[in-house]
């Protein structure tokens, strides 16, 4: 039987899924969304039709169980731009996901350690013997992630200021390490509309189910505008930019 004894001997692993988790939470402007990585080189949206707000930002999370995946923040109901400008922004957004191998294995290394050997080897060995293991592997999995981003750090697109910081988190804190990869992407800017970017990487079915979601918030924001405004003019135009490109409507 599990008891309350042998239950306190995951804490440390607890406190460290906990830290993991606040370090994943994004909070974005209302006319923000996530560009998730997918695989074949896509793209999916991290978006929600019923928002979840802290002080008027809304709050998204980054694949938890998927710690390799990186995350972009893009703009949404920003003018559509023309074919070259789109194939730019795509262009570079590839070439720093091509540039992150290591780093995903590095993060994902950090996160079997602390969320799958650690609590196993509490399990097998008791919590002295397992935090004892488990740091004596992961401290240096963080090091190696430390000199990888100074080694990589203009393919990784990091100024020195952000790449002492980010090495000092991973040190500091292990259990942000498995976030890695989304705090090298989500300092990548996209200045294309995130819905133009999604309508030319996403996967059809992902893409037919996405975008009426996004004009049912967009109808939701039109109500939420003076008819009369200019907030107002430049939704309606967003919308029909989406409809006029083909995107499958949520209204008949």
């Amino acid at each position: 039987m599990w008891d309350e004894t042998r239950g306190a001997h995951y804490t440390i692993w607890l406190v460290a899924l906990i830290l993991y988790v606040y370090d994943s939470a994004k909070l974005l402007s209302s006319r923000e969304l996530l560009l998730v990585e997918a695989s074949r080189g896509r793209l999916a949206p991290g978006f929600s039709d019923n928002p979840f707000t802290l002080a008027g930002r809304v709050l998204l999370f980054a694949p938890l169980v998927q710690p390799f995946r990186g995350v972009f923040v893009a703009p949404w109901s920003k003018p559509w731009v023309g074919g070259e400008a789109l194939k730019e922004a795509l262009a570079s957004i590839e070439g720093l996901r091509g540039a992150l191998g290591l780093v995903r294995a590095l993060a994902t290394g950090g996160f079997l350690l602390l969320f799958v050997v650690g609590p196993v080897a509490t399990w097998l060995l008791g919590p002295d013997a397992a935090v004892l293991y488990t740091a004596a592997v992961v401290y240096p999995t963080a090091l190696t992630a430390v000199g990888c981003l100074w080694w990589r750090r203009r393919a990784l697109r990091l100024t020195a200021s952000r790449c002492a910081i980010l090495s000092a988190e991973i040190i500091a804190c292990p259990a942000f390490l498995p976030n890695l990869v989304r705090k090298i992407t989500t300092l990548q800017p996209v200045e294309v509309d995130g819905a133009q970017i999604l309508a030319a990487t996403a996967d059809v079915v992902v893409r037919n189910e996405f975008f009426p979601r996004l004009e049912a918030r967009l109808e939701d924001l039109l109500g939420e505008t003076e008819s009369a405004g200019t907030v107002h003019e430049q939704l309606d135009a967003y919308r029909s930019t989406i409809r006029e490109a083909g995107v499958p409507s949520a209204r008949p």
